[in-house]
């Protein structure tokens, strides 16, 4: 530790410092902490000037123990980046106690000193990354700026016209596709968190750094760049800003258009856990590079890599195999006039793949008509906060700008959704999750179902069918997987009945076993594709329906490839049988 006992203050001052700070007592505080932070810890004197601002429980606006006094060092952006708590010789342990408490309430700050104005009571605590407490540190850092800022000047976002050229991010090219990766590790080796805790981490930082990229004006300088910083504490109270003000901004826009937006979608209001030295690391991975101008296809396969890893580590129960989701997409066939939904939405690659499909079948006369659909008719329902944060960031990264995924049950009553209806979507493609067997307390919590009728148990997979149904508007179209049970068992003839009631059956194709054994489910499913009766229409029951049986889905239950997949080939057959007999 570095710090030196100050002088300033006489001993008998000292011993009023609890009580009614004056402005002589103030000052000397203030001038003792601007002298051992240029002295010894270099920080220019200058920058100190304007940086330096007292710190008082007196004032309830600072959120600090209402005996707390010291001063906090400011970031760029105006928010405490370093405590100082100040107390009378011998109370070392009270500064202490104060600043534990101060840097738990401190939104920004992570990293603080605690002094009794001597050297032997001073002591350096960073707050760790997943919980309130702190560890002591063995000194603070020293202001220095980054080697690449003295050689080179920040980025900025790009100006039209004339003028001198700015230095800009450079996009993402396919040699660069492992950055995402690199800094979801970067996340693992600093922090030790689970592959999936970083991927939920990694997602809130993209939110960040796109929000950073579309609001700065041109000409002006990113934010989100290390060399603007004096220290990397400074920087990560910074980052931490920028995403608290997306999140901000996001609910302020959006709540105009969407009731209860923050209730139903404002998943990004959850702090980034991330500890100060991860937190940078990270953002120096990917700062010199422009999510917003970097190619879809190139985005998608970055983030790809990351999710891939996930799924093998233990989200695997949110993901759909991105084969099944390919030939469900192009059987259903979305274009730009449908509304779509994913009930079940998990990581949204039915929503993802479903914009990727109508822009590539898009005229050059449809840009506008495709935005529209990317920003308004894509729609999805996820329980999991998390998987709504790595949807909404693929959707991003997709180039849609706001993903209309909630976060909330899809099988609740209807008046719990402000925005959307029954009978109201043209194609629905989903993977509901199956498995759990729902009893009577369970089933009165959620909504309405014929299915549940007079039934004390009920498969959670078939309340997932019947809500699709619900969700459908008459003459939509229906793409599901479901368990081989309730497609063929005794007990749940009753389940078909009903659907044949409310549907029109075009295809089942049935899955080979380890479809989803990569996945960690072990269970044999099927596609099912139907059309829901228009009002008014003849509920014929002799029609035809194709099924056909997959063997090959590419991979084997491990998840390695294999070669020779029957899946493009059975979607031509699909796709060949409903072009001549129709929806």
């Amino acid at each position: 530790m570095r710090l030196r006992a100050y002088r300033e203050v006489s001993h008998k001052q000292r011993t009023r410092m609890p009580k009614g700070h004056g402005i002589e007592e103030r000052e000397a505080v203030r001038r003792w902490v601007n002298s051992e932070l240029a002295d010894s810890y270099f920080y220019p004197r200058d920058w100190l000037a304007e940086r330096v601002h007292l710190l008082d429980g007196e004032d309830p606006s600072q959120n600090v123990p209402t005996d707390f006094f010291g001063v906090y060092l400011s970031s760029g952006k105006g928010d405490p980046f370093l405590l100082v708590s100040v107390e009378q010789p011998g109370k070392a342990d009270k500064a202490e106690k104060r600043l534990r408490e101060a840097l738990r309430r401190s939104s920004f700050s992570r990293l603080g000193l605690s002094t009794d104005g001597t050297a032997e009571g001073t002591r350096a605590l960073r707050q760790r990354s997943n919980s309130d407490e702190c560890d002591f540190i063995l000194d603070i850092e020293a202001f220095t700026l980054p080697e690449g800022l003295r050689l080179s000047p920040p980025f900025r976002s790009p100006r039209s016209g004339e003028g001198e050229p700015a230095r800009e991010l450079e996009p993402i090219s396919e040699s660069l596709e492992d950055v995402f990766f690199e800094a979801h590790s970067h996340i693992r080796d600093i922090d030790g968190l689970h592959p999936d805790e970083g991927l939920d981490e990694l997602c809130k930082i993209l939110y960040a750094k796109l929000f950073d990229e579309e609001m700065t004006p041109p000409g002006e300088p990113y934010t989100l760049q290390r060399g603007l910083s004096g220290t990397s504490e400074e920087f990560a109270a910074v980052i931490r800003r920028v995403y608290k003000d997306a999140n901000e901004y996001d609910v302020r826009v959006f709540s105009l258009k969407v009731p209860g937006y923050d209730r139903s979608r404002g998943v990004f209001n959850n702090p980034i856990r991330l500890s100060s030295p991860a937190l940078v690391k990270v953002v120096e991975t990917i700062e010199s590079y422009s999510l917003t101008q970097s190619s879809i296809d190139v985005k998608g396969r970055a983030f790809q890599r990351v999710l891939a890893s996930s799924q093998r580590a233990g989200m695997g129960q949110y993901f759909t195999p991105r084969e099944v989701i390919q030939f469900i997409v192009a059987v259903a066939s979305p274009t730009v006039s449908d509304l779509i939904l994913d009930p079940f939405s998990g990581s949204g690659h039915f929503l993802t793949r479903s914009l990727d499909v109508v822009r590539e079948s898009a005229t050059k006369g449809e840009k506008k008509r495709i935005d529209e659909f990317a920003f308004n008719k894509l729609h999805g329902i996820e329980k999991s906060d998390r998987m709504v944060r790595v949807a909404m960031t693929d959707m991003r990264l997709h180039g849609d700008g706001h993903s209309n995924i909630r976060c909330t049950d899809a099988l609740l009553s209807f008046s719990n959704y402000s925005d959307i209806r029954p009978d109201s979507f043209d194609v629905i493609m989903t993977n509901p999750p199956f498995g759990s067997l729902l009893g009577p307390e369970a089933i009165s919590r959620l909504g309405k179902f014929a299915l549940a009728q007079n039934r004390r148990i009920v498969p959670l997979e078939v309340l997932g069918l019947e809500r699709c149904i619900q969700f459908l508007r008459p003459g939509g179209k229906l793409g599901i997987v479901l368990p081989d049970g309730v497609l063929a068992n005794r007990g749940t003839a009753y389940v078909r009945g009903w659907v044949a009631d409310h549907l029109k059956v075009r295809a089942i194709v049935s899955l080979p076993i380890e479809t989803f054994c990569p996945f960690g489910a072990n269970i044999k499913t099927s596609i099912l594709l139907a059309r829901k009766w228009k009002n008014g229409e003849r509920r014929e029951t002799d029609y035809n329906v194709i099924v056909a049986k997959v063997e090959n889905v590419g991979y084997d239950a491990t998840g390695r490839m294999r070669t020779a997949s029957d899946l493009n080939g059975v979607a031509a057959a699909v796709g060949d049988f409903i072009r001549t007999e129709g929806w």
